[in-house]
């Protein structure tokens, strides 16, 4: 008996050993099917839907998605810290949906940015977990995405308070939004308006339009301040976004106010101080954003002269960053700017260099700039590695700003710091820093874009108003969104 039973206790020891064994194969055949799989993408839709604590709303909507999609179909889930059992779900679910577990502190801003990176479609969909969609959406979405070729982003028409895509409706409960939709879905290209913004809960993109505009500012203080900040890049290229009024999707507006989802407006979520802040440092980084859409000059062409168009294929968000310009991405490789390109930079001499700390930018902004043939000199580096030393042979920014009456009393230009205070200062008297080049001026949009561009690093030149207005002025620099993770 007693032999009977140490067997038994081998046997389950040799159960278990071969259990974590055959984990831990699995484990590592998987990872490695998944770095080989990295950057493909797939003809069909990625749906990516941020969610924290949300268990009920999630469920119903991956359960209407798998219900009413035929069109071929990925589901991403991005979830951050939930505690009512999101993640068992999501561990069931693991067959049909891609998922990835944040910790708490992560934000919405976050989750978002980390689904999109995910996402292999050839197109995407951002959707609330409160959306329910109908029969035909997406046929209906991608119809209005692709009648033209410089339509960029397509949201569906909804019950939901969200001004222009707000359509009435009868009151119905949940069993009653299918034949309502099968009614309203049929297409009618006649009900497709193109709109200046659209609303958060659902939007269809195409993967050019994402590598074009980058991802959302992590560095906005709301998911609607992100929203905002990333279809003003989407204007500012001159994307067209539409509203589809044959698509219409049901929005759940039960307990609202205590779901994590995308508001329309920080006052729906928020304290007035809140909302506050957040106008502040939209305002901030933007300035007054309508006069980009109105200056005579803005987008007509790139700094090389070339005579590029806003709306030419190849303009991103990135051709709005400053010509020379050192930026660092993910894996730390520093580039430097060029007219509509990127070159690499390694082993830079020391000997009489300037300083410069590269920006970090994201993967995205790098890839919408093509790769130069040839690198030249200089050193990769972690995000938080010190000042690189940039040889005098290598071109850097030359930023100019009017001149001031009390130049004398400005601090010497030779040292970052005081630089910076002098940034400060010419702000302070209402002034204007330019980057310059051969007969063009460039203005830094707002003093958000010079401290995010270290414009302290570089070298910086007084001009007269008269030397100033005789250069023609080209498209403005904006700031690069800010990121969180490794993007």
């Amino acid at each position: 008996m007693k032999r009977l039973s140490t067997q038994r206790k081998h046997s389950k020891r040799l159960g278990k050993k071969g259990y974590w064994s055959g984990y831990n194969r699995g484990q590592e055949q998987g990872r490695k099917l998944g770095q080989a799989s990295f950057g493909k993408i797939f003809e069909g839709v990625s749906i990516i839907i941020p969610s924290c604590n949300q268990l009920q709303q999630l469920r119903a909507c991956i359960h209407y998605i798998e219900e009413n999609t035929s069109h071929p179909h990925e589901i991403i889930v991005v979830d951050c810290g939930s505690t009512d059992g999101t993640p068992t779900y999501l561990l069931r679910k693991s067959i049909a949906v891609r998922y990835a577990l944040l910790t708490k502190d992560v934000q919405m801003i976050g989750s978002l940015n980390q689904g999109l990176m995910m996402a292999k479609g050839t197109t995407i969909v951002v959707l609330d977990p409160n959306s329910m969609v109908t029969p035909g959406w997406l046929d209906r979405l991608m119809s209005c995405l692709y009648s033209d070729s410089r339509m960029g982003v397509v949201g569906p028409v909804t019950n939901g308070p969200f001004g222009e895509q707000q359509v009435e409706v009868p009151d119905m409960n949940k069993n009653e939004v299918r034949p309502f939709a099968m009614a309203h879905n049929i297409p009618n290209p006649d009900a497709w308006r193109e709109t200046e913004s659209l609303a958060a809960f659902c939007l269809l993109l195409r993967r050019e339009t994402l590598v074009k505009t980058g991802y959302w500012d992590e560095g906005c203080h709301s998911i609607e301040e992100a929203h905002a900040d990333w279809l003003l890049r989407v204007r500012l290229l001159g994307i067209r976004m539409t509203i589809a009024g044959d698509a219409f999707i049901h929005f759940v507006e039960s307990d609202r106010d205590t779901v994590y989802g995308f508001p329309q407006t920080t006052e729906r979520i928020g304290s007035t101080e809140e909302g506050s802040r957040n106008r502040s440092f939209f305002v901030q980084k933007w300035g007054d954003a309508d006069k980009l859409f109105h200056h005579p000059e803005f987008g007509t062409a790139e700094p090389d002269g070339q005579g590029l168009s806003s709306k030419e294929a190849h303009l991103s968000a990135a051709s709005f960053y400053p010509v020379g310009a050192l930026v660092q991405g993910p894996s730390g490789a520093v580039f430097r700017i060029e007219p509509g390109s990127r070159r690499l930079l390694h082993e830079a001499s020391a000997a009489g260099g300037k300083y410069v700390h590269p920006v970090r930018v994201s993967q995205l902004d790098l890839l919408a700039l093509p790769l130069a043939d040839e690198p030249e000199a200089m050193v990769s580096g972690a995000a938080d590695a010190p000042p690189v030393a940039v040889a005098h042979e290598e071109p850097l920014p030359v930023l100019a700003a009017p001149e001031l009456g009390n130049m004398s009393m400005l601090p010497t230009l030779h040292i970052p710091a005081q630089r910076k205070r002098w940034i400060e200062l010419l702000y302070a008297e209402g002034g204007q820093l330019y980057q310059i080049g051969n007969g063009w001026k460039r203005p830094f949009l707002t003093l958000y874009a010079v401290m995010s561009w270290r414009a302290e690093d570089y070298p910086i030149q007084f001009l007269s108003s008269e030397e100033l207005s005789a250069l023609t002025e080209k498209q403005p620099i904006i700031a690069p969104p800010v990121l969180r993770g490794h993007l």
